[in-house]
């Protein structure tokens, strides 16, 4: 092997993203665990490439710098030898990276409200473009098949003659399912697309991974029409490792929206790149040729490793063949375990993944694997996982396997036992006394929107009682903080459960949500006090969360007898009934509308 892929470089102290969430989950990782989430390699970057900048900046003023005609030379001619397209010097736009590009194209190209097309699962930023602009996010699932991945093209369609969808952000090779798309889907999407007036922004970042025996195709190739309905995303970063320069190759032969993206620069004030990451680019695709195709060889090398050990311990989970990128998707459902409780597995194996629900509901029960590591690595996480899979086992066998329902309308609601700010050791069969029940799960007391729900909830009651019912709600609080909080006596004429160890929660799968943006849906301004409140990072003297802060809500409506006439899981956090609904469902079951 001409270059090293096998020594492991500690990045503790560099700061890398990917390794600093690694040690704030677990400090004391010890140096044979490498975190496999974030899209960056842990190989050295090719020499080509560290001896090159290190003659630039020696022989370089480091001042405001722009594109240079050998960097475009470089660009160009690497899309025409790896990839037959012939673009255009003048159809370059340059930015930070191609994430960036998108939320700009979202930006320029729609208003808010307007659709923004993904097929996930798909990569999450995706998903925030739309979001954290005021769009809709508008879901054309891929269709997972026995061992892949299809495009919905009729609901493709349906989605696309909606006048409101402007936007469909398409990606190839798919993140995460490792899918490199055909001409024949491609040429398809295309005509779908310039059909409707849906413009495409196309994410190929991952295209120059193409793992030996597949054949990839860029999207503006297929057509000229396709060239002129796309903005053709590109970037050294994946390929050579290159993130941490922030430079982007965008290319958009449509002069109108190519201005629109240059305008979107200027009023960011973002009028050129850093003046390293130009010549970085420039050695990479001049050079850096041969270091590419030994990287491929050995991802596809441990790809073939993992689904083989996959296959012989863990018959059940099924490996997606990884065609593009570095990322191998598994489908780790046959085990039996909720996605939370997979989550778990992964992390007392000190396996640091980017787990499935990432990248949208159908990524539940996946994991994706980053495998641009070191073999040795790669062994020792694989090991891990069945040493702690063959121990969770065992734990089962000794002590039995914790219950996981998902409750449903006609199942009889388990009995549990609970404390609230007042009593301890309840029965909730006991308690309920025959009585038709609502019982709400919500996140905790101090949460200002959990307290307007309770305030609407306790105003409107006499809809519940009403009907002969009653409503307990759970809350993620301590029996002491709730009491404390409301002065020593109950304030509401229901009654406060609390689960402070979240085994309600767990047990009834009431599961926060996938993502901290999922929590609002696409009503992202809405949740704004609590995202700031989440990323501002822990403030002098203020206490934490009670419990999780993108927990979302559940309620079912139990009759007399102790069966679920409705059981509803919320999407966001403001998917609750009002007493109106949780009446209805009292008398009636299914009700009409949640509030």
């Amino acid at each position: 092997m001409r270059y090293d892929f096998t020594t492991i470089i500690d990045r503790s102290t560099c700061g890398s993203n990917k390794w600093a969430g690694m040690r704030k989950i677990d400090p004391d990782v010890g140096p044979d665990v490498l975190p496999m989430s974030t899209a960056d390699m842990e190989f050295l970057t090719a020499p080509e490439i560290r001896e090159g900048l290190k003659t630039y900046i020696d022989t370089v003023i480091q001042g405001y710098t722009g594109p240079t005609q050998a960097y475009f030379d470089a660009v160009l001619g690497w899309q025409e030898r790896r990839h037959g397209y012939g673009g255009k010097q003048e159809w370059i736009v340059t930015t930070s990276g191609v994430v960036p590009a998108i939320l700009m194209l979202v930006n320029v190209l729609t208003e808010p409200g307007d659709g923004v097309i993904v097929q996930q699962p798909v990569y999450y930023p995706f998903s925030l473009a739309a979001r954290l602009t005021g769009r809709k996010l508008v879901n054309n699932a891929l269709i997972r098949k026995e061992d892949t991945y299809e495009i919905d093209f009729d609901d493709l369609e349906a989605k696309a003659r909606d006048p409101r969808n402007k936007v469909l952000i398409f990606c190839n090779p798919h993140n995460p399912v490792g899918k490199v798309w055909s001409r024949e889907d491609l040429v398809r999407l295309a005509e779908i697309c310039a059909a409707n007036g849906v413009f495409i922004i196309d994410d190929e970042i991952h295209n120059d991974l193409i793992m030996p025996g597949y054949r990839h195709t860029a999207l503006p190739t297929v057509s000229p029409k396709a060239s002129r309905i796309c903005a053709y995303c590109t970037a050294p970063s994946k390929t050579f490792n290159l993130a941490g320069m922030q430079l982007s190759n965008i290319f958009i032969e449509d002069p109108t929206v190519r201005g629109k993206l240059a305008l979107a620069k200027l009023m960011g004030m973002s009028l050129s790149q850093v003046a390293i990451s130009y010549e970085a680019c420039r050695l990479a695709y001049d050079k850096g040729e041969p270091w590419l195709e030994e990287l491929v060889r050995v991802v596809d090398g441990n790809a073939k490793y993992v689904e083989a050990f996959l296959a012989e311990h863990f018959p059940q989970v099924r490996c997606y063949p990884l065609e593009g990128t570095y990322l191998l998707w598994a489908d780790f459902r046959g085990l039996g375990l909720h996605h939370k409780d997979l989550e778990r597995l992964m992390l007392s194996a000190k396996l640091f993944l980017d787990e499935g629900p990432m990248f949208g509901r159908d990524g539940r029960g996946f994991e994706r694997f980053n495998l641009a590591l070191p073999r040795s690595a790669v062994e020792s996480a694989m090991a891990r996982l069945l040493k702690t899979w063959q121990a969770l086992q065992a734990d089962w066998a000794a002590n039995g396997r914790p219950e996981r329902l998902t409750l449903e309308a006609g199942m009889e609601m388990p009995d549990f036992t609970y404390d609230t700010p007042f009593a301890s050791g309840l029965h909730f069969a006991s308690e309920c006394g025959g009585k038709p029940t609502v019982l709400l799960f919500h996140r905790y007391y101090s949460c200002s929107i959990c307290g307007a729900a309770l305030g609407r909830l306790a105003a409107e009651y006499d809809a519940v009682t009403a009907v002969g019912g009653q409503v307990k709600v759970v809350l993620q609080s301590t029996p002491e903080s709730v009491r404390q909080a409301m002065g020593g006596e109950n304030k509401y004429p229901f009654e406060i459960i609390c689960d402070p160890e979240r085994k309600l929660y767990e047990r009834f799968s009431v599961f926060p949500a996938d993502t901290m943006f999922d929590l609002a849906g696409d009503d992202f301004q809405s949740i704004l006090p609590v995202a700031v409140s989440m990323f501002s990072g822990p403030q002098k003297d203020a206490p934490p969360p009670e419990g999780m802060q993108d927990q979302l809500p559940a309620w079912f409506a139990v009759d007399g007898a102790g069966v679920i006439r409705h059981a509803h899981y919320g999407e966001t956090l403001f998917d609750m009934p009002d007493a109106a609904a949780m009446a209805e469902a009292l008398q009636f079951g299914a009700p009409a509308r949640n509030a």
